[in-house]
């Protein structure tokens, strides 16, 4: 293919903004085709200097969101009713408060001291993401604990513990979310919805709230466990204690492992 067949061809592409309009070069004859004169050379031209220089599609994420069709997230909370959902009312929630579904909202009502839920549909063990917004409406303490499966085990996610400001798992090796390798100490706000994003896959468990990273954390040589009164709530669940929470938009998705080609 010579310089020119291909500058030519360029040249009529770029100029008509849209559309082909595709012309041979002089020492070529060319085909009449719809009142437009089309040289073959000229397309084939055309083709290979566009294949040649095109953008190559962008390829997956490095993250776990690239998923795509059948790990696509999953609504676990449809904003209407309680749906999926298994109140708890008996043991250490015998003296729960109000578990209700209000403005797309799932509400956990301050008790004594625990309230709590469980989920009743399938929940993997690993290879998972679960997110949620959640918002403390009154009270001091915990407004999101989230009990989840992580290394052949549960623990439970403290979000605003210890008198509102602790941030960790229970538990770790046997210490609770307020004395472990996770323990953070976060002002939470009330009556404002916090973005929380948990993570377990590839021997890894990870936390962001508001998309910064808190929790990270190798579960190998860990042995994760729940306190008693959490128990209820496996494989998966939320409480709050003696505090009013918010829950909202809480999907799960579930993930490639980061180690597949």
């Amino acid at each position: 293919m010579r310089d020119h067949d291909a500058l030519d061809a360029i040249a009529l592409w770029t100029s008509a903004g849209r559309g082909w309009i595709i012309t041979g070069m002089k020492d070529h004859a060319p085909t009449e085709t719809a009142g437009i004169a089309v040289s073959w050379r000229a397309i084939l031209a055309v083709l290979i200097v566009l294949a040649a220089g095109c953008e190559r599609p962008a390829g997956p994420s490095a993250g776990p969101s690239a998923a795509p069709g059948p790990n696509a997230p999953r609504a676990m909370f449809n904003g209407k009713d309680l749906t999926g959902w298994q109140v708890l009312d008996d043991g250490f929630f015998d003296s729960a408060g109000k578990v209700s579904a209000d403005k797309g909202r799932l509400i956990l009502a301050a008790g004594k001291d625990m309230t709590g839920v469980q989920w009743t549909g399938e929940m993997p063990k690993d290879g998972y993401r679960v997110q949620l917004e959640a918002m403390r409406l009154d009270g001091g303490d915990f407004f999101c604990g989230m009990t989840f499966p992580v290394a052949g085990g549960y623990a439970t996610f403290i979000c605003g513990g210890w008198g509102g400001q602790v941030v960790g798992l229970s538990n770790i090796d046997g210490y609770a979310a307020s004395e472990n390798m996770t323990t953070a100490n976060i002002e939470f706000e009330s009556n404002r919805w916090y973005g929380i994003d948990l993570l377990v896959t590839d021997g890894h468990v990870t936390v962001w709230i508001d998309s910064e990273k808190i929790i990270d954390l190798a579960t190998e040589s860990h042995k994760f466990d729940v306190w008693l009164q959490q128990e209820d709530t496996r494989p998966f669940g939320f409480t709050t204690y003696a505090t009013t929470g918010a829950l909202r938009n809480i999907t799960l998705r579930r993930v490639r492992s980061l180690k597949q080609p």
